[in-house]
């Protein structure tokens, strides 16, 4: 009798918790999580730029809450996004560039769309969530659509080659073979006649050879202009489809809506209108100083002038620099209505009151601050990214601006405090979920951004302290001098301030000495291994991807005998001849 006793309390008790659980899957919102790429301040919420034209981010802005001071652990695609899905810095996971994907590096992470995944989620995605030209880590999705690649359209891998002879093979994100976006490259730029359909294109639309800057480059992203095509034979317009077909379904459990928008990232390439929506217009240019940089380092300058895609002195070359915001000005007009399809589509559905939506940028881009022109670098322009949340209609919110400083690393415990599931402890970012209702103010008072291996950007209220690898430093007063136009780091009045910001930053045991040589930056790691990378490297840029010491032996004998023979042992350093 007493066991039969124990059994019905043993299955009431699991009753009794079946039901809470039960009872807390039926309340977890769904989680519509838009990605956007490349994307700075430029919208209009933000007032980046006087002639942006975003209305539905501005609405979304509208009706839910937006950050005037969030910031990206990273200002390069890879890491950022890494640190989205793993919510961990890249002092944590290793993740400083472009090469392979976050799960080369930290195969035991769980990223955000799993642990939703394996806590009762629909888990979907498309386009551009993780790095690696829109492919996905299987184990995270149970579905994955439309793939924005490298390029985000209209034209081919093979009509944007710059390599003779090459076979380019093109495949979607699942690995089937693109027919039409493969085959052997004949012809190359510059003046490269495309022909199909609708369109009709010499290419490069801006008349820029790119190999000028990036001699290697495989394929020009260095570009922009207006294309003959409709919204839906562009990738961003593909997934926005897929995202309003996939919210016109019923599911029997909540889910992750990922969607991925490549635009407003390089090639500026998106259909006439969005470029004939400025046409009266006089755009606006950013505002730049002459001599910039004549009060910054070495590093500093290499960060500014070496090309990401390709260089800001081309365009002032060239005399497209107008030219060029207004592609980047049409990109953002252009994701901003594929946004616009989506939230449309969301407001039209059976999900429209019980939908959590966060909006980001995974980093920012300059089109000639700092006399740059892409991402990548310490500055305002690189850094700072629109980062919307507009939770389920029934939860508590107090609407508009918050001051508070928001990390991207902060995406991933937001998220599961809605779904009302537990934060996992390696986080190292923080729920925003008390910010949005008004309990709290801000969850942090300042923000650290890692600029490749050892360099930072802190920002504060009214500070920005900038520390490159070599141990070069600048300092801003952001309170009367927005621009970073006057390093005041040489000052012996900041000095005390610049010794407080030097201990807040983080450190990677990982590296033992850093030093930069001319283009060159040395790591020696904690096991006394020699490292060498290019900061002008003729294919990546100034991505720091590509290890190079095998290239150049005379550059690291150079270096490890400056060091012994000087008896260099701090941990940054600069050598000259």
């Amino acid at each position: 009798m007493k066991q039969c006793l124990f059994t019905i309390t043993l299955i009431s008790s699991f009753l009794l918790c079946y039901e809470v659980v039960a009872d807390e899957v039926n309340i977890r919102p769904n989680i519509l999580f838009i990605a956007v790429d490349d994307l700075n301040d430029w919208v209009g919420y933000l007032g980046g730029h006087p002639n942006a034209k975003t209305p539905n981010l501005d609405e979304l802005a509208n009706r839910g809450v937006f950050f005037s001071n969030a910031y990206t652990v990273s200002p390069i695609c890879g890491p950022s996004r890494a640190s989205v899905l793993t919510g961990m810095r890249p002092e944590t996971t290793g993740i400083y560039h472009n090469k392979g994907m976050y799960k080369d590096y930290v195969p035991d992470a769980v990223a955000l769309p799993k642990y939703l995944k394996d806590n009762g989620y629909h888990v979907m995605a498309a386009g551009k969530i993780n790095h690696a030209m829109g492919m996905v880590v299987a184990e995270n999705y149970h579905e994955y659509g439309p793939d924005a690649g490298a390029i985000g359209g209209p034209f081919t891998w093979e009509e944007l080659s710059l390599t003779p002879q090459k076979k380019v093979m093109r495949k979607d994100i699942l690995g089937k073979r693109l027919e039409a976006q493969s085959g052997i490259v004949t012809d190359v730029y510059p003046g490269k006649i495309i022909s199909r359909g609708t369109l009709s294109a010499t290419l490069p639309l801006n008349g820029i050879d790119n190999t000028l800057d990036r001699p290697f480059n495989g394929y020009n992203t260095f570009d922009w202009g207006p294309v003959d095509v409709k919204d839906d034979e562009m990738p961003d317009g593909q997934i926005a489809q897929w995202a309003v077909e996939k919210l016109s379904e019923q599911y029997n459990k909540p889910f992750f809506l990922g969607v991925g928008f490549y635009r407003p990232h390089q090639p500026f390439y998106v259909p006439t209108k969005y470029f004939d929506a400025f046409k009266n217009e006089v755009i606006a240019l950013p505002k730049i100083q002459e001599n910039d940089l004549s009060d910054v380092s070495e590093a500093g300058k290499q960060y500014a002038h070496f090309p990401w895609s390709g260089s800001f002195e081309r365009v002032q070359k060239h005399n497209v620099w107008q030219d060029g915001v207004l592609g980047y000005l049409a990109s953002i007009h252009f994701a901003d209505a594929q946004i616009g399809r989506v939230l449309d589509a969301l407001d039209k559905s059976d999900y429209k009151d019980n939908t959590l939506i966060l909006l980001w940028s995974d980093h920012g881009w300059e089109l000639g601050e700092k006399e740059h022109w892409g991402k990548h670098s310490p500055w305002e322009g690189s850094i700072r990214v629109p980062f919307i949340i507009v939770p389920p209609k029934s939860s508590q919110i107090v609407k508009g601006a918050r001051a508070s400083f928001v990390s991207l690393l902060d995406i991933y415990p937001t998220i599961a405090d809605y779904a009302n599931l537990p934060i996992p402890k390696h986080l190292e970012g923080r729920s925003l979920k008390k910010v949005v209702t008004g309990e709290y103010d801000k969850v942090r008072d300042f923000h650290i951004t890692t600029l490749g291996r050892a360099s930072y950007a802190l920002r504060t209220e009214d500070w920005k302290f900038i520390h490159f690898y070599d141990g070069s430093e600048e300092l801003y007063d952001l309170s009367g001098d927005p621009h970073e136009w006057n390093n005041l780091v040489n000052l012996e009045s900041y000095q005390s301030k610049i010794k407080q910001f030097r201990a807040m930053l983080p450190v990677d045991d990982h590296f033992k000495q850093l030093v930069r040589y001319k283009r060159y930056k040395a790591i020696i790691t904690e096991h006394n291994e020699f490292l060498l990378y290019d900061m002008l490297h003729p294919k990546n840029g100034i991505g720091e991807q590509d290890e190079v010491s095998k290239q150049h032996p005379d550059i690291v004998m150079k270096i490890k005998t400056a060091l012994k023979e000087q008896g260099i042992t701090e941990r940054y350093v600069t050598l000259n001849d």
